[in-house]
C-alpha cells in the first residue's frame, strides 16, 4: 500500500521503538492484521515498510488492548475500522465487469440520499404551491362572482327603484293634471 510519494517509510525496529513495544510483538500484530486483509508495503527483500498511518494503527491497537485486555479483539476492531474508513474514501467504482455491484463511499451515499430527499421535498413543495394557487384562484373567482352578482343586484334594485319613482311620479302627474284640468 503506497501512502504517497513523499511519505517516509520505517522498518520494524523503528516502529517498535515509537510504539513502545518489542519487535516480536509488532511482528505478531502484523501477522494478525494481515490475516484480516490488512496489507503492509514490502521492499525488495520482502521486509515490511511502515508509514505514519500504519504506526497510528499500532497505537490504536495498543489502546484497544489496554481497554479490552484481548489482543485479537483489539486488532479486529482497529483493522475493521480502518477497512471501513478505507472503503468509505473510495469513489464510485465497479468491482468487476461480470458484476453489477457498485461500491460507493458513505459520504457519496449520504450525498445521493440528501439529493433525493431534497428533490422529493422540492417536488412536494411544488405540488403544495400548485394546490395553494388553485385554492387561491378559486377563492378569488368565487369572490369576484359574488361581487359581480351583488353589483348586478344593486343595479337591478336601483333600476327598480327608479322605475317605481318614475311610475309614481307619472301617477301623481296624471292625478294632478286630471284634478287641475277639471277644476
Amino acid at each position: 500500500m503506497m501512502n504517497g510519494v513523499n511519505t517516509i517509510g520505517y522498518f520494524a525496529k523503528e516502529v517498535a521503538l515509537k510504539v513502545d513495544i518489542n519487535t516480536s510483538t509488532l511482528r505478531q500484530w502484523c501477522l494478525a492484521m494481515e490475516k484480516l486483509d490488512y496489507t503492509f508495503e514490502r521492499n525488495d527483500k520482502e521486509q515490511r515498510i511502515f508509514y505514519e498511518s500504519d504506526i497510528n494503527m499500532f497505537f490504536e491497537v495498543k489502546r484497544e488492548i489496554s481497554k479490552t485486555r484481548n489482543r485479537d479483539n483489539a486488532i479486529k476492531t482497529v483493522v475493521s475500522r480502518y477497512l471501513y474508513e478505507k472503503n468509505s474514501e473510495k469513489t464510485s467504482s465497479v468491482r468487476g465487469y461480470e458484476h453489477d455491484n457498485v461500491v460507493i463511499s458513505v459520504q457519496e451515499l449520504e450525498r445521493i440520499i440528501e439529493r433525493s430527499v431534497n428533490k422529493a421535498i422540492e417536488n412536494e413543495r411544488e405540488i403544495m404551491l400548485e394546490g395553494f394557487e388553485r385554492r387561491i384562484n378559486n377563492a378569488i373567482e368565487q369572490r369576484d362572482l359574488k361581487l359581480v352578482n351583488q353589483v348586478r343586484k344593486k343595479q337591478n334594485d336601483e333600476e327598480q327603484k327608479y322605475l317605481e319613482i318614475a311610475a309614481t311620479s307619472e301617477v301623481k302627474q296624471s292625478f294632478f293634471s286630471k284634478w287641475f284640468k277639471r277644476n
